[in-house]
């Protein structure tokens, strides 16, 4: 990890940095779990250069000692959506290791849940939010999936009722530029009003084809924000703040994931990493 252990980069981090960063840093977006919910025999979560088994609270909160020294750091988190762990016991390790002052916690969902037990643990467990993801939606094809697939009509009135967040990363390879997409955010938006909709990496909108002209559909929406985590194309970033409400642009990381090295390329209006 490059990070401010080694003195080449505490040297950059107190000359060019450390003033430009606030007092207090936000992160609202970090994947935590530990290595019970990984079935035995599997590898864990595997990225170009990174074998991941775990990521576990204390470990981002070493990890940002070494990142922001001298910062007051916060973060809202929640479990790794893949369809092989258990996500219950993910949800658990999160809600019994979040304190509410400094790690804020969200609830993985999956579209198939009991309505009863969803939102018994949003109350009980105290979750300000849910993480959906498009690895739990079932028969049907990937390319295929849509955001009311991932969050049918029942676990919406659930979050509306309980004015929880959404953290959305958005289906399909279009991504925010697929009209599909658009229009199911401004319905959500429109319909459950008292639901906050965080777009995950800006609608993971990674490359400057993938956003210009898709963002002013949604951007009057008071409940839609965008979360920045792991966009790292300047010009995408210069589009989101000369065209959204910069009150709602969220800072985040998704840690552990932005641990592996690299960038997000743009060739021929499409991205690698």
């Amino acid at each position: 990890k490059e990070t401010t252990e080694k003195e080449r980069n505490l040297k950059i981090y107190n000359e060019e940095i450390r003033d430009f960063i606030p007092e207090r840093v936000f992160d609202f977006h970090v994947h935590v779990f530990d290595e019970e919910i990984i079935p035995k025999g599997d590898p864990g979560f595997e990225l170009p250069g990174v074998h991941i088994k775990s990521y576990t609270i204390p470990e981002l909160m070493d990890d940002m000692k070494k990142i922001y020294p001298g910062k007051e750091f916060s973060a809202v988190v929640f479990g790794f959506p893949d369809e092989r762990y258990d996500s219950d016991g993910n949800n658990e390790y999160v809600a019994k290791n979040s304190d509410h002052k400094t790690v804020f916690p969200f609830r993985l969902i999956r579209p198939d849940e009991p309505l009863e037990k969803v939102e018994d643990d949003l109350k009980t467990m105290r979750f300000l939010g849910v993480k959906p993801y498009l690895n739990y939606v079932r028969d049907k094809d990937v390319k295929d999936i849509e955001i009311n697939d991932m969050l049918p009509p029942g676990i919406m009135k659930v979050i509306d009722k309980l004015g929880l967040i959404i953290m959305l990363h958005i289906p399909r390879n279009g991504r925010l530029a697929d009209p599909v997409n658009r229009k199911q955010i401004v319905e959500i938006a429109k319909k459950y009003p008292d639901a906050k909709i965080v777009l995950a990496h800006i609608g993971r909108a990674y490359y400057l084809s993938n956003i210009v002209g898709h963002l002013e559909a949604i951007s009057s929406f008071e409940n839609v924000f965008c979360d920045i985590s792991m966009v790292n194309h300047w010009e995408v970033m210069e589009y989101l703040f000369s065209n959204f409400n910069r009150k709602k642009i969220l800072y985040g990381t998704d840690l552990p994931i932005s641990i592996c090295g690299g960038k997000s390329v743009e060739i021929n209006d499409q991205y690698t990493y």
